[in-house]
């Protein structure tokens, strides 16, 4: 991958009139060592593989975002006139109170990979955060230390990348949004100024399906029918372990191997679809299983077992067919009157 252009503007927020500040043209890059500096705060906060495209609720075509990247790729000369019409979008956006003015950062990538395929790319970023550094000058015989303020280049705050891939579909968008991660006045960033959507692909369906076990583990299996906490992790461990195991999903399979009850399995699927149409998914009752979405679900999912007693049980997820649950035993003290988990092991670590 390379960096082929880059351009440099400032976005303030729009309820405090902070305006917009323009670089009269795109970046002239003549130090090497700086564009791989670039490169790599553009690029390392990009872990996450789940993929989102551009939309409209009625024509694609009204995605401003869309058309603007669509004309830069077929016309890769406009880079700095689209920059700015990008840039005013995002103003127009940010009107949130705690939404922050920072630099933006438009960038043309060349022979990105997606999809084990090259494609070229636009880079969007924005600055939200300056850390402070310690500085040390020498002046003479001595040292002065002094303070300034930076950016880290491990610690990008908001970014998108759109492949050339897919056009007539909204292309395919990576997303990074560090600073406001959860936080809901961050959905300025990926549902107002960018408009997305998820790709359902297999890697969309494998987590979202992992998901749809996790919360019927909580609010089915152990809501209405009162499953304690240790089953509830031994039915989600269960789940991955299925999804480790096999290269596809089949929802009838599915429910032989994991739910097993006849009547848990008709809530399971009841469940799943009621989840799946509240949630605007597509519902899928059979896809190619993705391995590095069940890489990334098993550590979201913490298989704790909180106690009011202000002790948690971690369990971790069981490597082998029996599972590490039949270390774990529950009961109740009738002399305390409380609830107890015993917890059998051969030596401390």
């Amino acid at each position: 991958m390379s960096l082929e252009q880059l351009v440099i503007h400032k976005v303030g927020n729009k309820l405090r009139d902070e305006g917009v500040f323009l670089s009269p043209s795109s970046y002239d890059m003549k130090d090497g060592n700086v564009e791989e500096l670039l490169l790599k705060y553009f690029l390392s906060s990009f872990k996450e593989k789940v993929l989102y495209k551009f939309f409209h609720e009625t024509d694609i075509h009204l995605n401003e975002l869309y058309m603007y990247v669509s004309s830069i790729f077929i016309e890769p000369e406009t880079f700095y006139e689209q920059s700015i019409s990008i840039l005013k979008h995002l103003y127009e956006k940010s009107s949130h109170p705690q939404i922050k003015g920072g630099e933006f950062y438009m960038a043309y990538f060349k022979d990105c990979i997606i999809n084990d395929q090259k494609a070229d790319g636009i880079g969007i970023f924005k600055t939200e955060k300056k850390e402070t550094y310690l500085k040390v000058t020498k002046y003479a015989d001595e040292f002065m230390i002094g303070s300034d303020k930076g950016i880290n280049v491990k610690k990008l705050d908001k970014g998108c990348i759109i492949f050339n891939v897919n056009s007539e579909d909204g292309y395919r968008v990576a997303i990074v949004d560090a600073v406001n991660k959860g936080d809901n006045q961050a959905l300025y960033w990926k549902d107002e100024f960018l408009r997305l959507t998820n790709v359902q692909d297999e890697y969309f369906h494998t987590e979202n399906c992992l998901q749809v076990c996790r919360d019927f583990a909580e609010n089915i299996y152990g809501e209405i029918y009162q499953a304690d906490k240790k089953d509830q992790v031994v039915f989600v461990n269960e789940a991955v372990a299925y999804f480790d195991k096999h290269n596809q999903f089949h929802l009838d399979d599915f429910v032989q191997s994991v739910v097993k009850e006849p009547e848990l399995i008709e809530q399971f699927i009841e469940h799943k679809q009621n989840y799946e149409v509240n949630q605007g998914f597509v519902p899928a009752e059979g896809f190619t299983i993705s391995t590095p979405a069940v890489k990334s679900i098993k550590k979201k999912f913490k298989n704790m077992i909180k106690l009011d007693t202000e002790i948690e049980i971690k369990v971790k997820s069981p490597t082998t067919e029996t599972g590490n649950m039949q270390f774990i035993e529950r009961g109740f003290d009738d002399e305390r009157g409380m609830h107890f988990y015993k917890v059998y092991f051969n030596e401390e670590e």
